[in-house]
């Protein structure tokens, strides 16, 4: 952590600004960043994360009580971070309204401040979720694999978006890899793919459904997964100019992603308040964020496509 003094800023305003900007930073409040499927590790810890396949016992077959060993090569396969960077600088034009927003708390700042990590968090862990993955040794470049090489699967949505097209599916995959579907698997869709669901009987009829739906207005529970609703562009209607969830050519891309299936990690470079060098009697804050975030196994995400 690095922070620069200027003149007729005490040190004291500046730990006061950086002890609330950290508090904001490690909240968990974000609509991904605070479920199951984000496994929180040190920033240097996710550089070179060591993963080890799954094996099967062997069975003894030779009479006797005393059986030969049966060994199995434990090669160190390690998954490599992508290390992003974000920053901003905000220009004040006044040095008491700059002393108090950097030490106020409940201030705009801060509260502007903790929106922005939070959709930066949600992008950086939706991005990594679907990104190719560089694994390798850890003294070697590595080799790197899309998701569907690594075991992410795609199911199809995008001619309909409901419980027998992409949630059975979805379920009967997962258990085929031996992943608990009741165990706290996160399903993240825009508001246009959770609209698509409201409309089916499984989950708006109460013959099928306890979530009174329609009392709600709102999806927050589909067969098991917990349900977290981003924006999304709609055709003929709103568009996103940033989506959280990855858009292309029509078809957006929601996500569904069992318990530690991210790894992730964010860490403050500098805090800055400096009077401005190009701007008469102006005052600058600055703020400066590492995050790092990488899928730990394919097999514990899935993609589901639909239409836009």
């Amino acid at each position: 952590m690095t922070y620069a003094m200027s003149a007729g800023f005490r040190q004291a305003e500046l730990l006061v600004f950086e002890k609330n900007f950290i508090r904001v930073a490690q909240q968990t409040d974000s609509k991904l960043l605070a479920t199951p499927a984000i496994h929180h590790v040190d920033i240097k810890g996710i550089s070179n994360m060591s993963t080890i396949e799954s094996i099967e016992l062997t069975e003894v077959t030779s009479a006797g009580s005393n059986p030969d060993k049966q060994y199995a090569e434990m090669t160190a396969r390690n998954r490599k971070s992508v290390q992003r960077r974000f920053t901003k600088t905000y220009l004040f034009d006044d040095y008491d309204k700059c002393v108090n927003l950097i030490t106020d708390p409940t201030s705009d700042l801060f509260k502007n401040l903790g929106e922005a990590k939070n959709r930066m968090a949600d992008r950086c862990i939706a991005d990594s979720a679907i990104a190719p993955v560089v694994i390798g040794g850890p003294q070697e470049a590595g080799t790197t694999y899309t998701a569907a090489q690594d075991g992410v699967v795609t199911i199809a949505g995008t001619t309909a978006f409901n419980y027998s097209t992409v949630i059975s599916p979805a379920i009967t995959q997962f258990e085929n890899n031996y992943i608990d579907c009741a165990n706290g698997v996160t399903l993240a869709i825009s508001a246009n793919e959770e609209e698509s669901l409201r409309n089916d009987d499984k989950y708006m009829n109460a013959l099928y459904s306890n979530q009174n739906t329609v009392d709600k207005g709102k999806i927050t529970n589909a067969s098991g997964f917990n349900v977290v609703t981003f924006a999304g562009s709609k055709n003929g209607g709103t568009t996103i100019t940033n989506p959280i969830l990855k858009e292309n050519e029509g078809t957006r891309t929601n996500l569904l992603l069992a318990p530690d299936s991210i790894a992730f990690a964010l860490e403050i470079g500098r805090l800055d308040c400096t009077k401005s060098a190009t701007k008469v009697n102006s005052w600058e804050v600055t703020i400066d964020m590492w995050v790092k975030a990488v899928r730990r196994e394919g097999k514990r995400v899935i993609i589901l496509t639909s239409t836009i």
